[in-house]
């Protein structure tokens, strides 16, 4: 393996542990907002959900907490623009690196299809659309970025629980 496939590889699987971190952080504030008297309850609540399913939990209990909405707003809003990607990272299927321009790119294949309607202005659908198999290039720097990213969403959390941790909701 070449040193710019091996670095881009360990860049992927920071990427990786850093999605995880985020995603877990964002669990533990969920569970701290709900907050019961037994946490087998937290944990049960939670364990099986998406992260889109957490985010749209956390929005409605912090509703109900209102505890630092803007903090949580912005955490949000953070995860929402590494969703997407963060979908193609943990599910892609990857090619192997390459230079290209003295730039160190991959591609990853997306295997899912999509669906759309195109409908007239009666709503009868006259346009049925199948997709398969979207392709998209990331280069390292665009990893590195994302990265940093996630790092920075991962401080706000932990912020967040640390200051979750002095509060009691009852």
């Amino acid at each position: 393996m070449k040193n710019f496939e091996k670095e881009f590889y360990s860049h992927l699987g920071l990427l990786s542990v850093e999605y995880a971190k985020m995603e877990y952080n964002l669990s533990k504030i969920l569970g701290k907002l709900i907050r019961t008297d037994e946490e087998t309850i937290n944990v049960t609540l939670i364990e099986d959900n998406t992260l889109h399913r957490n985010i749209s939990m956390l929005k409605k209990i912090n509703r109900i907490r209102d505890f630092k909405a803007s903090d949580i707003e912005t955490i949000i809003e953070l995860i929402g623009r590494v969703k997407n990607d963060r979908n193609k990272f943990i599910h892609g299927i990857w090619g192997n690196p390459f230079e290209d321009n003295g730039e160190i790119k991959i591609i990853c294949e997306e295997r899912k299809i999509k669906y759309t309607e195109t409908k007239d202005k009666n709503g009868i659908v006259f346009r049925r659309n199948w997709q398969y198999n979207d392709h998209f290039m990331f280069s390292l720097t665009y990893l590195k970025e994302q990265i940093d990213t996630i790092k920075h969403i991962i401080n706000l959390q932990e912020n967040l629980i640390d200051e979750l941790e002095e509060v009691d909701f009852f």
